[in-house]
């Protein structure tokens, strides 16, 4: 990988961390980075550069960062650029958003170069890398940079007296890693390393440098620009305290110190920086699991579908071999309907994810859906011969009467299926079960109804998921499902419930398919 070579955009509103990560973006050896404030001069720099990878702040003034995230991925010549959200807000919603939408990866402010560093090696390696390799890396400093809320912090105590440093050490060590430094110089180049420390306890009155100094050389580098520090000194007037806090010190302590006042300050102070790192450890748990998740249906896409479709080919194929007897070949024919339910129940609960995350592309086709239900009645009359249902289409299926809808045969099986099975076990020994079919210009109407009403308890949020009564192995997804396989088509989906005459009716509307 040659970043002398690459392009990095960076899209952020704020001047000072704008040009900060400017800088640390160059000494990562970027050959250009190209900076810009606002959404819209971002999408015209998309437009006239070619970009290897973007940094993009969430909340900026006139648009925010998943618009231009949405653009890029909705344009075929930016969909594949790695993206990297940088924030400081903490919504679950936005996490969410932004995974919609591939983002590579997940920044949370402040940050330091490093963390920056392998954040965007990791992006630019992850594009074609497989999941497993990004969830355990193997490079040292990609494992420092993704820090543990458990993991001790680390104070650099800087002060040219050895009594000062050794009584504040002394304080300090048993419950934190402590370094100490006798001059700014010595400060400044430990702040600067691979392993900054995540506190500074500065003294101001030093030879050389002072503590001022420090601090300014401090915020001008962009591997310590982010590190808290806290003054510790002897001077007590209060424009000293105001030019250390205007320098961008934390805060301000006098001497002779207070053990348990300095205690508690520390304590305080690091557990700000042990929220953001427990905020960015959440973000990157968040984005690990959806690209696991993925990577998963992936998986169980490959190692399950694929056996089950050789079992229903196999099936059909002696299926048509007439000699077989008619009470075997009733028999094969189950199979081959079991193994497709078993694909299509596969492929729901992919459809599902990519609908709920807005991923999903309908290719519409028409289709019979008379034939649809004629095949999952065959299989009900089979599961439930027990029950000795009466179960019919009205009005039946004729020669020059046949109704094509426009949608997905697959998903309309799948949510059609899950009805009228839901229909047959509701309905009462020896009832029945019918299903009604009607259309006008735009629409075709199939009504599945049952005897039995709907538990009351339920009623309110039927549609819901995970919404299931009285069914110990109910998964609660199937009215969910065949609600948002409906509406994904294009279709509507009603609930009608009669209990005057105990009936319980599903109204599934899906387009007209025109001939």
């Amino acid at each position: 990988m040659q970043l002398n070579q690459m392009t990095a955009m960076i899209i952020e509103d704020m001047d000072a961390m704008r040009n900060i990560m400017v800088e640390q973006l160059r000494q990562h050896g970027f050959g250009r980075v190209l900076p810009v404030e606002n959404s819209r001069r971002a999408l015209e720099t998309l437009e006239h550069n070619n970009v290897d990878i973007v940094l993009l702040d969430w909340i900026m003034p006139g648009g925010n960062g998943i618009e231009v995230l949405q653009t890029m991925r909705s344009n075929p010549q930016w969909h594949s650029i790695p993206v990297i959200l940088v924030t400081a807000h903490t919504n679950r919603d936005m996490v969410t958003q932004a995974i919609k939408y591939n983002v590579s990866n997940i920044i949370a402010k402040p940050f330091t170069a490093k963390t920056l560093q392998a954040r965007v090696i990791q992006a630019l390696k992850a594009e074609r890398k497989n999941l497993f390799e990004q969830l355990a890396p193997k490079d040292p400093d990609e494992l420092s940079s993704q820090p543990l809320a458990a993991d001790i912090n680390s104070i650099l105590i800087v002060d040219d007296v050895p009594d000062n440093l050794a009584y504040l050490v002394g304080l300090l060590k048993d419950d934190y890693k402590i370094r100490f430094a006798k001059n700014g110089a010595s400060a400044l180049k430990i702040c600067q390393s691979a392993t900054p420390p995540d506190l500074v306890l500065l003294d101001i009155m030093m030879p050389d440098m002072d503590g001022y100094q420090v601090l300014k050389a401090m915020r001008e580098h962009p591997q310590s620009d982010q590190i808290p520090v806290v003054f510790v000194t002897a001077l007590t007037e209060i424009e000293h305290q105001v030019a250390g806090l205007e320098g961008g010190a934390i805060d301000y302590l006098t001497k002779p110190i207070q053990p348990q006042i300095l205690k508690l300050r520390v304590k305080n102070l690091l557990a700000t920086v042990n929220l953001q790192r427990d905020l960015q450890a959440n973000y990157d748990n968040i984005l690990a699991m959806a690209k696991l998740k993925d990577s998963v249906e992936d998986i169980v896409h490959h190692d399950l579908k694929g056996p089950l479709i050789a079992i229903s080919a196999m099936a059909e194929r002696i299926a048509q071999d007439k000699s077989y007897p008619k009470e075997l070949q009733t028999k094969i024919n189950q199979i081959e309907e079991m193994a497709q339910q078993s694909i299509n129940t596969i492929s729901l609960f992919s459809v599902l994810y990519k609908i709920e995350t807005g991923r999903f592309q309908l290719s519409p086709e028409p289709f019979s859906i008379h034939n649809i239900i004629k095949r999952i009645l065959n299989v009900m009359h089979v599961t439930f011969h027990h029950k000795q249902l009466l179960a019919y289409q009205i009005p039946d299926e004729e020669p020059n009467q046949e109704f094509y809808v426009l949608g997905d045969p697959i998903l309309t099986y799948s949510l059609l299926l899950n009805l009228i099975k839901n229909a047959f076990e509701a309905a009462k020994m020896r009832t029945k079960v019918a299903i009604h079919f009607e259309s006008n210009n735009k629409m075709v109407k199939v009504r599945i109804e049952n005897t039995g009403v709907v538990p009351e308890d339920i009623r309110d949020t039927f549609w819901d998921k995970y919404v299931s009564s009285g069914k110990s192995k109910g998964s609660g997804l199937g009215t969910y499902s065949a609600k948002i396989l409906t509406q994904a088509q294009g279709g509507e989906i009603e609930l009608s419930i009669d209990d005057l005459q105990n009936l319980t009716s599903i109204t599934v509307s899906m387009p007209i398919a025109k001939h």
